[in-house]
């Protein structure tokens, strides 16, 4: 009987220790876990800071290229002539501007 309790007393001993390695195991891969979902989050992030960037881009692009070309039509002096005539009513000497109201201003007067 004294060998039976001896190999109970060792198991007990063993018992503690199996479980403190399987709480440590348990915290490490809680721990894992963590940090690979907050990788996730963060890649998620980045990627949709990518699309926007991708997106602000494209269209600085295409802003760049309506003023490149904005910028070499007003190298044709035609071209400055029939702007300044249309945008700041600028008239040859003798000439009278009229200027007419637009179909948008009329029925908003009438609305008035």
């Amino acid at each position: 009987m004294s060998e039976k309790n001896e190999t109970k007393k060792v198991k007990k001993k063993k018992h503690p220790i199996r479980t403190f390695l399987s709480l440590v195991a348990i915290l490490v891969s809680c721990f894992m876990i963590w940090m690979a979902a907050s990788d996730f989050i963060t890649t998620m992030n980045l990627r949709k800071e990518i699309t926007e960037s991708e997106s602000a881009i494209s269209s600085l692009e295409t802003q760049k290229e309506q003023l490149t070309d904005e910028k070499n039509k007003l190298n044709d002096p035609e071209y400055v002539k029939r702007f300044a005539r249309g945008k700041y009513m600028v008239s040859k000497p003798g000439e009278q501007v009229f200027k007419l109201p637009s179909k948008n201003t009329a029925e908003t007067d009438k609305d008035e």
